[in-house]
């Protein structure tokens, strides 16, 4: 009994060290979805309307009365999508109490997108936009638990929305991190259509931005808030579990010098060399069709090739403080 519940630990902890890697590291970017092994057990797909009767809510559930995920992983999903409808009094209701436990898998939209009929990674343009020509969709996990969908037109990736699952008994749950994850995802992206940064509400009212450094390699946080006046770049320590506020020259130089202008609509659509989001995509030949990456099974057929590297952290979960951005 006491090898087998070593293996188990030691199993466990492989797990939770490899996940934390490619948090780190960024997972690749597809085109088309990876499917976690959890929905299998899918038997039902509920979608939830907003405003004007357009879906921006779906659940993915497995039988009622199942016991397949974790209570923990639950609550963190719970919080932030109270927080992420608080405009919409009767979505985020249905988040004021206990999520179930058929629960697989929660879909919702960023602005100007919807939910689609196929399935929980289905995500459509909305509010009478239409699909550019040869404008297409990406998709990149941010964690076993987190992955967000983005939609490419004229060389700009705009985040459409993202799939938040549970995670399974056994494996790793990773809180603060899949809950800071969903909240970088959400705020450091540029919202679709493209429009002057400093007239958007997070501007305006909270003080900040988001925007893909180059720097960094990755999409960040701006916050000008600081009694300074100096904006910093806002990144979140998925080893150290705290934020951090970096002082980028290129985050400062963009901030002082920015200055909006309407973009031009004869520009070919490609994945974006530094697409928004952890990683960097890999660019397609001007007016081609992106190179189709076949529906995955589990992450693990994505990252073989993956650089593997060190996190001295010997444990990556504890309980869930982490704010969300009012």
């Amino acid at each position: 009994m006491n090898f087998l519940y070593k293996l188990f630990s030691n199993s466990r902890s492989r797990d939770k060290e490899n996940e934390m890697n490619y948090i780190v590291k960024g997972y690749p970017l597809t085109t088309s979805p990876v499917i976690p092994d959890i929905l299998k057990y899918q038997v039902e797909y509920q979608r939830m309307d907003g405003k004007k009767d357009k879906p921006i809510l779906a659940l993915t559930l497995a039988h009622e009365g199942s016991d397949l995920v974790e209570p923990e992983s639950l609550e963190v999903i719970r919080r932030v999508m109270q927080y992420w409808f608080k405009e919409y009094p009767e979505l985020a209701k249905y988040f004021e109490k206990e999520l179930p436990q058929n629960l697989l898998a929660v879909s919702f939209t960023h602005q100007n997108f919807q939910i689609g009929k196929e399935s929980c990674h289905d995500f459509k343009l909305a509010n009478g936009h239409k699909k550019a020509e040869n404008s297409f969709y990406t998709y990149r996990k941010l964690s076993e638990c987190v992955q967000c969908v983005y939609y490419n037109e004229n060389g700009i990736e705009y985040i459409a929305g993202g799939c938040f699952y549970p995670a399974p008994h056994g494996k790793p749950k990773l809180l603060k991190s899949n809950d800071a994850l969903m909240l970088f995802a959400t705020s450091s992206q540029m919202k679709y259509p493209l429009c002057d940064r400093r007239k958007t509400s997070h501007f305006v009212n909270q003080k900040y931005y988001g925007r893909y450094c180059a720097t960094a390699g990755k999409s960040v946080i701006v916050n000008f808030n600081s009694s300074d006046g100096i904006p910093r770049h806002w990144e979140y320590d998925h080893v150290a579990h705290k934020d951090e506020m970096i002082l980028c020259k290129e985050c400062c130089e963009d901030y002082f010098v920015y200055k909006w202008e309407e973009p031009k609509k004869d520009t070919c659509s490609i994945p974006a060399d530094v697409p928004v989001t952890f990683a960097p995509a890999a660019a397609a030949t001007c007016g081609s069709e992106a190179e189709p990456v076949s529906q995955a099974d589990s992450t693990e057929n994505l990252i073989g090739g993956f650089e593997k590297i060190e996190v001295n952290n010997e444990d990556a979960e504890s309980d869930i403080d982490a704010e969300l951005i009012a």
